[in-house]
């Protein structure tokens, strides 16, 4: 669930009712902050509704959903940091940084402050491709 995009509890509900009733008794539904309804609001409905399951809730802080990082990882930060190291340097403030593909840049802070970054409607979709129930 994201915000970007409506979820209806009944409509989340009976797609987790008709996988139970094809005999997956367990689920995951992942719920972005800021998702309507909420993580805690989808829980409480899904437990009022009766089904045969009990619904519980997990909160991920950013140490669980991080995972150990990777090669690549360390070595981007290094690279985030010596470059933000060099924008002070330059008496460049008012800047982040960050990648452009394979590019460390920077950024004005003026330029993303109070936006949003758009969740692709098309990877959303293909999501949900690849998590149907089979025929």
């Amino acid at each position: 669930m994201v915000p970007e995009f409506e979820t209806k509890s009944e409509e989340l509900l009976e797609l987790l009712n008709e996988s139970y009733d094809k005999g997956k008794p367990r689920f995951t539904v992942v719920a972005a902050e800021g998702a309507s309804p909420s993580a805690e609001e989808f829980r409480d409905y899904a437990n009022d509704a009766g089904g045969a399951y009990q619904a519980d809730l997990t909160v991920l802080g950013h140490i669980q959903s991080g995972g150990s990082p990777t090669s690549f990882d360390r070595i981007l930060a290094s690279r985030m940091g010596a470059a933000a190291v060099e924008a002070l340097a330059d008496d460049d403030p008012g800047t982040m940084v960050g990648l452009d593909g394979d590019r460390i840049c920077r950024v004005s802070l003026d330029g993303v402050a109070g936006e949003q970054r758009p969740l692709d409607p098309e990877l959303y979709n293909l999501a949900g491709v690849l998590s149907a129930l089979p025929e």
